[in-house]
Formats: structure tokens, sequence, C-alpha cells
């Protein structure tokens, strides 16, 4: 346990070696970043009081990854090396930072808040009975189904789900709507909490005494919560590392990712050639046989990537599997992946912004007129990129989950609606 200085308090918990050596496996790499995310997962999942952890990160830098990770070491820390061993030994991995979810559901469900709405994110996170609202049906939230388990009515709850208590893992914590926030405060302090539409019904009452585990890439103590929400999501805190920050593992890195692309590409093509008789096996056969790292040149390529702007393990993995599906150059592959603002960068366009206001009226003069006069010139900018730009607009499209074809009509609609603009002028 030499590489471990920072748990020695924990040196004697029996099940401390095979999880170490397991996290070696889900984690790869022994830049400083790595080993440091491995010392403070291994410390909050081996400590029976710790309850409440936040992930941060950028975008794609494998989060979700370890809120999994947390789960699956949370059910085996208790127990003796040999029960840990045979959990662990079972569990399957896609690749660096992709656990199989599988072998956790039974005590472990996660949210994505982005994007919800006040009355799904409440029933998602609560709970609803049937009547609530429009088109409510009984169902639980996600606290009480990791705190239950997934099991089938009437049949006992999974041993993982009473060790654990449940674990809920809530995605980008930094979008749950205003309202919401304070709502959850009780599940987080062990307090009572109903489903929608059953608050103060007699035996209603819930509680959550599991784990929660947290992530945002974006800052969270800019007032996007409330600091006593904050103070209870985040007693411990664990940064995870794009892959820039991890540069020294980028070999292990992209030998996990090419790896776990060629096995589910193989896969895919084995699938193929037993679903339709037709299929013409000698052709799928030699993909097979082509399936091969690639070569030195494109590993360099890769390297040289600021994969912080392209969704970082996430991206990389995008990237890998065009290069390997269609032999395409890497360079060529990573001009066509999406691109993602930092923090920063969003603050500098928010500069940015400022600026050209103040340029226009110092002293704020006819403000109105200015922001209307820049909304113009910002739109006619998008939807003269989209129309010049292809490959953009089908960016734009996948990013939307818009068809091209519907996109070009709302182009159709933002036009006119500069045109409307300009004639309010």
């Amino acid at each position: 346990m030499s590489n471990l200085p920072e748990l020695v308090h924990l040196s004697t918990l029996p099940s401390l070696s095979v999880m170490s050596a397991f996290l070696d496996r889900a984690l790869p790499g022994q830049s400083a970043s790595a080993r440091r995310v491995r010392w403070q997962v291994l410390e909050f999942a081996a400590n029976p009081t710790a309850k409440a952890v936040l992930l941060r990160g950028p975008i794609g830098a494998g989060k979700s990854t370890v809120a999994r990770l947390i789960a699956l070491l949370k059910r085996v820390a208790p127990l003796s090396l040999d029960g840990a061993k045979a959990i662990l030994d079972l569990v399957p991995f896609n690749g660096p930072n992709q656990v199989d979810l599988r072998y956790i559901s039974s005590w472990y469900v996660e949210l994505a808040l982005t994007g919800l709405v006040d009355t799904l994110a409440e029933s998602q996170l609560f709970g609803s009975v049937k009547g609530a609202y429009s088109d409510a049906l009984d169902r639980p939230g996600v606290f009480e189904a990791a705190s239950r388990g997934h099991v089938a009515k009437g049949k006992e709850e999974p041993v993982g789900a009473r060790v654990t208590k449940g674990v809920v893992f809530l995605d980008e914590i930094g979008d749950l709507p205003a309202k919401l926030q304070a709502k959850l405060l009780p599940v987080l302090s062990g307090g009572v909490f109903y489903r929608v539409g059953a608050e103060g019904k007699e035996n209603a009452e819930l509680e959550f005494r599991g784990v929660t585990i947290t992530a945002s890439w974006k800052e969270l103590g800019d007032g996007r919560l409330r600091p006593d929400l904050l103070s209870r999501i985040a007693p411990y805190a664990i940064d995870v590392p794009g892959v820039e920050d991890r540069i020294d593992d980028f070999d292990v890195l992209l030998d996990g990712v090419q790896e776990a692309v060629i096995r589910m590409m193989r896969s895919a093509i084995e699938e193929l050639s037993t679903t339709d008789t037709a299929i013409d096996r000698g052709y799928w056969r030699g993909r097979i046989e082509t399936l091969k790292p690639m070569k030195q040149a494109y590993r360099e390529s890769l390297r040289r990537v600021a994969w912080s702007s392209h969704g970082n393990l996430r991206g990389l993995t995008a990237a890998v599997e065009q290069i390997l599906g269609t032999g395409s150059h890497p360079d060529t592959v990573v001009a066509n992946l999406p691109k993602y603002l930092s923090p920063e960068a969003e603050s500098n366009e928010q500069d940015d912004l400022l600026a050209r206001l103040l340029s226009r009226s110092s002293t704020g003069e006819r403000l109105g007129m200015h922001v209307k006069a820049i909304e113009r010139e910002n739109r006619r900018s998008l939807r003269a990129k989209l129309q010049l730009d292809r490959s953009a607009l089908i960016r734009l499209s996948d990013t939307l989950g818009i068809e091209p074809e519907k996109l070009r009509l709302q182009l159709k609609d933002i036009d006119r609606d500069r045109r409307s603009l300009e004639d309010d002028r």
C-alpha cells in the first residue's frame, strides 16, 4: 500500500488492496492527477459516514464513470478481501472510464438534470402519485428507487441496496431549477420528503439515508446553487482531470480506448453476420481482420489535440471510432468534432459582449437599441455561417436533436425575425 500515502488510517481495511487494484484498471495512469483521483475515490468509498461528494471537471472527463466507481466501491468496501474480489472480478470494462451499468443498477440510479422542466424534474427526483398532475402515475423518484433497489413488487430488496442504502448520481447539479433546490435540502440531511401529490398524507413520508453524488463542469459558487445546498452536496469534492491534465497518461488512455472500440466494432460486425442470411460474410470478415490499432503517426496527431475543446475522453473515443471505422486522418476527424466552451471562454464571451455595448454607448444612452442591434448582428452571423458551412449545420442538428431539414426551416424563421426587427427600427 506504499502508493496510497493518504490512506494510512485505512490501511487495515480488508478490502482496500483489491479496491485499489480495481481502480488501477478502471482509472489507469501514473500521472499525479490520476493517482490523486484514485486516492480520493478510495478514501470516500471506504468511509462509512461519507454520504455526499461533488465531482468537478470538464465536459467528457469521465465524471459519470467516477460516480459509478464510487457506487460500486461503496458496495464492496465493508466486505472481506475475498468477498470484495468476488464482486469486482465480475465487473467488465468497456475501456477507460466506461463501467458497465448493469453490475450496479440494483442500488445505483443516475439522473441528468440538464434541460428538465420543473414538473418533470420534481417527479423524477421525488416520485409522483397518480392524479398529481396530468398523466401522473404512481412511480418512485430516483432516491426512493435507489434505496429500495430495482426489484419486482413483493420481492426482497437486493443486498447492495441494503448495504449502501442506495446511491444517487445527479449530473449537472448546476442546472437544477431554483424552486427545487430548497426541496432537495431535506433529502440530503436525512429529513422527510414526499412524492409529488402525496404531501402531508398519512404514511406517505419518505427518507433517504444513502449516498448522493453530484457533478458539474460549471462553477457552482457563482450563485447557481443556494449556499446551503452547495455546502451539503460538497463536504467532499473530487476534481476529475481532463485529457490535457493527464498528458503523461495519454498512451495508456489511447490504448484503452482503441481496445474498447475494436472490441465493440468486432461485436457489431459479428452481430450483423447473424442477423440476415443475405449479409456478405466475406466482406465483413475482411473488415474484422483489418481492425488493428492505429499507426504511430496517427497517435502523435491525436496527442497534439487540445482535447479540452473537443470533449476530453468522450471526444477522443468518438475520434478513434471514426479513424478505425473509416480510415480517415485524425486531423480531418478532429476538425469535425463539436467544440465546447470552457467556463473561462464563456466568461470571455460575456466580457466581449459588454465591451461591444460600451463601445456603442459608453454612457448607457439608448442601451436597448444597441442590444437589439447586437442581437440582429448575431442572428445574421449565425444564419450566414450555417448556410455556408453544411458540416456546421449537420453538427448543430445532431447536437440539438433536430433533423437538418427542420433546422433549415428554423433558419428561415431567423431571417423573418431579423427582417421584423429591422422593420421595427
